[in-house]
């Protein structure tokens, strides 16, 4: 697999060869593109030569927007985000432009992935299934995938919807960005990670094109379920059979550290990481 970190949380690097020194700096081996326009052809282009002479793979490009807000021009902007994301990352040469199947609730100060009660509904997979198609239609990808990120209050909330997408959808330019943390919704499956991640794979499989990788564990209110976001290493997730699983896919595969605010909380990450991958025999 390729280590990589989402440097951009914890600094700003507006130069591309700023962005990769730092990414040597960690010897990170891939991360997420740097924030470029559509229309900055040659700021593109500058990020795809900065990374290729460095042999750091361009992870994911990132479009955190909602695609099914309620409101329709909203929603059509959100679309065009999203498709300009995945023009961008098949430009760059990026493994994939990454997102969320969207909400239907309106806070935009939240996030883009908000409970609903609609989430979960035949309307909502229809739609989902048809936003997909329309911007996969529309860029055409030929060298990145559209990949969605599972996550617990939209319709996308684990592996085995995820699959009924890709069959729905059916177009090969669909793939998979596996954040198994955000899987992780109850008591039952807190204790149970490896079973979970073994599913993701299994029903996943060769669609699984990029990782990320965060870890839980269970916060103080004990009478509820409470689970936050840790650092990796010291939550439950299996990172053992996660890491030989992402091996399995492809020694190629990015994972991507992300949500953590100083780079040295980065590598206290990378450093858990790259000691189970020594332990299960794989290069990070």
């Amino acid at each position: 697999m390729r280590l990589g970190a989402t440097i951009g949380q914890y600094a700003e690097f507006p130069d591309p060869e700023d962005y990769v020194a730092e990414c040597r700096k960690w010897k990170y081996r891939s991360a997420p593109c740097p924030k470029v326009n559509i229309t900055d052809r040659e700021k593109i282009r500058s990020i795809k030569e900065a990374f290729s002479r460095s042999d750091i793979v361009i992870g994911e490009v990132q479009a955190w927007v909602n695609p099914l807000d309620p409101r329709q021009e909203i929603r059509k902007q959100n679309l065009k985000q999203i498709a300009e994301s995945l023009a961008i990352a098949d430009e760059a040469e990026a493994v994939c432009c990454v997102t969320v199947v969207g909400s239907y609730d309106t806070r935009d100060e939240i996030g883009c992935d908000n409970p609903h009660p609609n989430n979960f509904s035949d309307r909502c997979f229809e739609e989902v299934v048809e936003w997909t198609r329309k911007v996969l239609k529309e860029v055409q990808p030929r060298r990145t995938k559209l990949t969605l990120e599972i996550s617990p209050w939209t319709l996308l909330d684990g592996p085995e919807v995820y699959r009924r997408l890709i069959d729905a959808v059916q177009h090969p330019g669909l793939g998979v960005h596996l954040d198994p943390a955000n899987a992780i919704r109850d008591g039952h499956l807190f204790y149970a990670t490896t079973g979970l991640l073994n599913r993701c794979f299994d029903l996943l499989g060769q669609s699984i094109v990029c990782c990320h990788a965060k870890d839980l564990y269970h916060g103080p209110v004990l009478n509820q379920i409470n689970l936050v976001e840790v650092i990796p290493g010291t939550g439950v997730l299996d990172y053992r059979t996660y890491l030989a699983r992402i091996e399995q896919i492809s020694p190629e595969t990015p994972l991507i550290i992300e949500h953590l605010t100083k780079p040295e909380h980065y590598a206290q990450a990378a450093a858990y990481i790259r000691a189970v991958a020594r332990e299960v025999g794989v290069t990070a």
